[in-house]
C-alpha cells in the first residue's frame, strides 16, 4: 500500500514526521510521490487545504495549531495506520466548489469570492436562480459548510455543520448592511465586480489565496464540483466543542 506524506515546510526534517515515516515503514507502506492510494496530512488546516489537492483519500494527523478536521493524535498514528490496513475506517465525503474566471478554474475546499484590500469598498452583484443583490464593502465570500468553520466563522459568527448540504454567501465588512450571510442549498453563483464610475482591481481568493485579479465588471462563476474529498476517520470529531473551545472569551 503507497502513501504520500504531505506536511508544512516547518515539518518537513522534524522528528514528528520522521518518527510517523517510521511506523508506516515498520508496517509495511511504502512512502513514495507517485502512484499513492492515500495521503498522509501531518500539520493543521493548511495542511489539509494541501492534501486535498492531491486528491486521493486522505488520513488526518493533527500536528498543528489548528486542526479541526484533523482526528488522529500524534500518539495514536501507529493505532490509525493499523486500522488502514484492516479497512476498519469510515470515509467522509467533503464538498468541493469549482470557481471559473475566464478560461481558468480551481477546486475549492473551505472559500472562494472576491476581496478588495486598499482603503475603499468595491461593489459586488450576486446572482443566483432569478435573484440579484449587490453589496458595498470589503467584498462577497462563497463558503462551503468545512470552510465556515475558519475564514467565515470570524466574519458571521456562525457555523454550518459539516454534514449539511449547503453553501453560504458570506458578505465581508458590508457597508450599511447588518445582514453577514446567506445560506442556500448548492448552486450557481455568479459574482460580478461591478462598476462604481472608475477601474477597481480585486482579488480572486481559494481557499485563503489569490487565485487571479479581475478588473471592473469582469465575473467569476462559482458551482458545486462534482468531485468530493474524500478523508478517512479512525476517530470521532467534535466540531462544535472544538470551535467553542477555540474561540472561546
Amino acid at each position: 500500500m503507497n502513501i504520500k506524506i504531505v506536511t508544512k515546510p516547518s515539518l518537513q526534517t522534524s522528528p514528528t514526521v520522521e518518527k510517523i515515516a517510521k511506523i508506516a515503514e515498520n508496517l509495511g507502506f511504502n512512502i513514495t510521490n507517485r502512484d499513492f492510494d492515500y495521503v498522509v496530512a501531518i500539520g493543521g488546516d493548511g495542511t489539509l487545504l494541501k492534501a486535498v489537492k492531491e486528491g486521493k483519500p486522505i488520513i488526518t494527523v493533527r500536528a498543528g495549531r489548528r486542526g479541526l478536521l484533523m482526528d488522529i493524535p500524534i500518539d495514536r498514528v501507529e493505532e490509525a495506520l493499523t486500522r488502514l490496513k484492516k479497512g476498519d475506517f469510515k470515509i467522509e465525503e467533503y464538498m468541493l466548489l469549482e470557481v471559473m474566471v475566464d478560461n481558468k478554474n480551481e477546486l475549492v475546499f473551505n472559500e472562494t469570492g472576491i476581496l478588495y484590500d486598499r482603503p475603499e469598498a468595491i461593489k459586488v452583484s450576486i446572482s443566483f436562480d432569478n435573484e440579484k443583490a449587490s453589496v458595498e464593502g470589503d467584498g462577497v465570500l462563497v463558503s462551503t459548510p468545512q470552510g465556515s468553520s475558519g475564514w467565515g466563522l470570524s466574519i458571521t459568527n456562525s457555523l454550518l455543520y459539516k454534514d449539511l448540504n449547503a453553501i453560504e454567501i458570506i458578505f465581508v465588512n458590508p457597508i450599511f448592511y447588518y445582514l453577514k450571510s446567506i445560506v442556500l442549498p448548492p448552486k450557481k453563483i455568479v459574482l460580478k465586480l461591478d462598476d462604481k464610475g472608475y477601474m477597481q482591481t480585486a482579488r480572486v481568493v481559494v481557499d485563503g489565496e489569490i487565485f487571479t485579479l479581475i478588473r471592473t465588471n469582469q465575473e467569476i462563476i462559482i458551482k458545486p464540483s462534482e468531485k468530493k474529498a474524500k478523508i478517512l476517520r479512525f476517530y470521532n470529531l467534535d466540531l462544535i466543542g472544538e470551535v467553542l473551545h477555540a474561540y472561546r472569551v
